[in-house]
């Protein structure tokens, strides 16, 4: 019982977080809630959990190594 309430407490985060990074757009906020262990940098992964747009991830990873860095990060939304 008390997994799958976890499960649906889960769930409802991760609908709550897409809607809101869908809302929102790119930006500082929703990059500071994508850096899931707090380094400074996105992953790929870490972006996919929030966002499928691979096109803008294509865009913002301008130096290919697979993660935004800070001045990325800074970049892809205020690039718009």
């Amino acid at each position: 019982m008390k997994k799958s309430i976890k499960l649906t407490g889960a769930l409802i985060a991760a609908l709550v977080m897409n809607a809101a990074f869908a809302a929102q757009g790119f930006n500082m906020s929703t990059a500071h809630i994508m850096d899931a262990d707090k380094d400074g940098k996105i992953t790929k992964e870490e972006y996919m959990k929030h966002s499928k747009d691979m096109a803008a991830w294509e865009k913002m990873d301008t130096n290919k190594d697979g993660m935004l860095d800070e001045k990325e990060i800074k970049i892809g939304f205020n690039d718009k």
